[in-house]
């Protein structure tokens, strides 16, 4: 600081910190990325031109989509169909989650001290990840029959994989102290994990699960299109018969539908965390 003739102090005006320099592996890796991007491009066949013609063209699907059937949207058999939807959604989020919280916990080394068991946790956390939804209503289907039941159990485990992954890349930045002061006060496993763990990790456990609802949400749709029920089922109904104005109409109603509870469940994760 430096004292001017009339008496006034003078500060000097702060320094911004300098721009750090961009390293060549950055470099490196973005070049690779694009390369890696325009030859997957030129393999497939990739046109964007083509795309933008074929839009262009008269057709039935484009068409439908200009002139979306809106009565679906009061349509008694759609309501029914988005309520499955939705009623497949929440019972597979709050089951899936239910079961990934301790499958999560017994995947740490202090939430299961056995390395045998904890293996084994691990392994099948991996394999149920490596699944995808999809694929699961496919098998369900296959085992359960067509309905509504296929698509729950496949959006049970699809929540197991989703939150259960989530959950562990959190645990492993807990905080250890209360931890070790809860194994120091003679605190049993599932005491310390009860009273040590969970409340750190409640939060984002909580918020996890919203953002895994919204995904059952959307995967309800495409399941239903392999005969898991839900409103996926109507719309493989649409296209199958070629009534793509029905099937857009359908397509908006499930936009608006998503829109919503993603608003919901946006504002609710900001408060959580």
């Amino acid at each position: 600081m430096t004292t001017l003739d009339n008496g006034t102090n003078s500060t000097p005006a702060p320094t911004l910190p300098a721009k750090p320099a961009v390293s060549m592996f950055a470099i490196g890796t973005a070049i690779g990325a694009i390369l890696l991007t325009i030859i997957t491009a030129i393999s497939v066949g990739f046109s964007l031109g083509e795309i933008i013609s074929n839009f262009g063209r008269k057709n039935s699907v484009v068409e439908g989509l200009l002139n979306p059937d809106w009565g679906q949207i009061w349509s008694r058999r759609s309501r029914s169909a988005f309520i499955e939807t939705l009623q497949l959604a929440v019972l597979g989020t709050a089951t899936g989650a239910t079961v990934a919280l301790p499958l999560a916990l017994w995947s740490t080394t202090f939430g299961n001290p056995n390395r045998a068991l904890r293996t084994l946790v691990r392994s099948f956390n991996n394999v149920i990840r490596s699944i995808p939804d999809l694929l699961w209503a496919l098998l369900f289907v296959t085992a359960v029959g067509i309905g509504a039941l296929s698509g729950l159990l496949a959006l049970f485990f699809f929540s197991i994989a989703v939150t259960t992954k989530l959950t562990s890349d959190t645990l492993d930045g807990i905080d250890m102290g209360p931890i070790e002061a809860a194994n120091a006060s003679g605190a049993s496993l599932t005491q310390m994990l009860r009273s040590a763990v969970v409340p750190q990790i409640l939060p984002s456990y909580t918020s996890f699960v919203l953002y895994n609802f919204e995904l059952n949400l959307r995967a309800s749709a495409v399941l239903g299109l392999v005969g898991a029920g839900g409103i996926g089922a109507r719309i493989e109904f649409f296209r199958g018969r070629g009534d793509w104005e029905k099937l857009w109409g359908l397509v908006v109603m499930f936009f608006l539908v998503v829109f919503i509870v993603e608003r919901i469940s946006v504002t609710l994760r900001r408060r959580l965390i």
